[in-house]
């Protein structure tokens, strides 16, 4: 009985003495367990980091409000700055000749879609053919209308004056072949070059007007060349029954 107790008592105080510690601090005491050093570690690090991401981000949001003011004080203009670039003053001399010289190119191509609808008649007759002349007037509008995406293209490679001068020149050889042509299919195809022609001067003076002036003053620039377009589609006709009757068609 005492070996049974003495092993009893043995096995009692193996199983208090990891309480040592609560005992000894205690009634109210209550035992910490240690975290290991690493996570401490880590959690110092990730911290750290943390607070190094979110100060790029704070300055950035620091000068984002600096700038809005600014922005805000330059109110649309500065938009439209933006938009129009760097777009130099000419002199309304300058202006004055370069609407001018764009006017006129325009007011020939317009002209010539309207000025031979007065003649058709004359020519048919004059060529004996009752149905080749529906094309006198189809060929031009259909190169027309074909050629300007190609003149775009073109005047982005090689700048708009050149191309300019082109269609001129294009323009100008289909009407000298118009004026020499002995049949109606001579005839189709000068007003198919003069359509070509034709197409180059209306498209490049509208692209040169979006080049040399800001977005503020191409409306009236553009009104003007609608306005040439108006007036050479409403003369168009009258000039070209007048050169029918009293000199020729072929004017």
């Amino acid at each position: 009985m005492a070996a049974n107790d003495d092993a009893q008592h043995h096995t009692f105080l193996k199983g208090a003495a990891p309480d040592e510690p609560a005992a000894e601090a205690g009634p109210g005491a209550t035992t910490t367990t240690a975290m290991p050093q690493n996570v401490t570690t880590t959690e110092g690090m990730s911290q750290e980091r943390s607070t190094e991401s979110s100060a790029p981000s704070e300055d950035v949001e620091k000068e984002m409000d600096n700038e809005k003011p600014h922005d805000e004080e330059m109110g649309p203009a500065a938009e439209e700055h933006k938009q129009d670039g760097d777009v130099p003053k000419r002199s309304k001399g300058k202006v004055a000749v370069i609407m001018l010289a764009l006017c006129m190119a325009v007011f020939l191509a317009a002209l010539d879609v309207t000025i031979i609808t007065t003649a058709l008649p004359t020519i048919s007759e004059h060529f004996h053919s009752a149905s080749g002349y529906t094309w006198i007037g189809s060929a031009f509008l259909l190169a027309n209308s074909a050629s300007i995406p190609s003149w775009g293209k073109i005047s982005d490679i090689f700048g708009r004056k050149p191309m300019l001068l082109m269609a001129n020149i294009i323009f100008m050889v289909g009407s000298l072949v118009a004026a020499l042509s002995n049949s109606i299919g001579m005839l189709i195809a000068a007003r198919a070059i003069q359509g070509i022609g034709g197409g180059g001067l209306v498209i490049l003076a509208n692209i040169t007007i979006g080049d040399l002036f800001s977005l503020r003053e191409r409306g009236a620039y553009y009104g003007m060349i609608g306005a040439v377009w108006a007036i050479a589609s409403a003369i168009g006709p009258i000039i070209g029954g007048v050169f029918t009757e009293k000199v020729s068609w072929r004017w």
